[in-house]
């Protein structure tokens, strides 16, 4: 395959399936494993507090725990990758109107 050619992808999440282009796959694993890697948040927070008002609790809780594990490690490192990604991220979530 190119280098150049990129790739259509839909990731799942929460029932919901987002649709989107990577670059290659690389790319796609990285993407995937976010997906999964969310998901299983969700599910520990959903066993841990199980008496949240309503699930966009769940949805904020896990984009907290996120945004700190990145900080905890842009306070560790160079930030300049990690505010790159962080970037990207808010970028892709807008363009998914997440």
């Amino acid at each position: 395959m190119p280098t150049n050619e990129r790739l259509n992808i839909t990731i799942s999440v929460e029932d919901m399936q987002f649709p989107m282009t990577v670059s290659n796959a690389e790319e796609e694993k990285l993407w995937r494993k976010a997906a999964a890697d969310i998901q299983k948040r969700l599910q520990f927070l959903r066993s841990k507090y199980s008496s949240v008002p309503n699930e966009k609790y769940y949805y904020v809780m896990a984009m907290l725990t996120v945004f700190v594990d990145c900080v905890k490690i842009e306070n560790k490192a160079d930030n300049a990758p990690y505010t790159e990604m962080m970037n990207g991220i808010e970028e892709k979530l807008a363009e998914l109107g997440i």
